[in-house]
């Protein structure tokens, strides 16, 4: 793979980074995720560090990855057990045949 140069403005800030051509726009897309959480930090909490902010946005950015692997985990058990009891229905079926 290719490496492509990449330039994000986190907080105020530019950062460059190197990646994967065919990761680069989920990179710009985290970026994005990041900086607008950051921004709402500290536009709440105007008085709060940089790096406090840093680390409220990255505690709140692994809640909302925990919830949704949690939800996503809930949804393949539903999933699977629907598909389950369409194979049972679909065996029953073909057994009477």
């Amino acid at each position: 793979m290719s490496q492509t140069k990449i330039s994000v403005r986190i907080l105020n800030r530019e950062y460059q980074f190197a990646c994967d051509e065919d990761e680069r726009s989920s990179l710009l897309s985290a970026a994005d995720h990041l900086d607008t959480t950051m921004q709402e930090i500290k536009n709440n909490n105007s008085t709060m560090s940089p790096d406090k902010i840093t680390l409220m946005a990255a505690l709140n950015i692994a809640h909302e990855l925990i919830k949704s692997q949690s939800k996503n985990q809930h949804y393949d058990v539903e999933v699977l057990s629907t598909v389950k009891k369409l194979n049972d229905k679909l065996e029953q079926v073909l057994a009477n045949d």
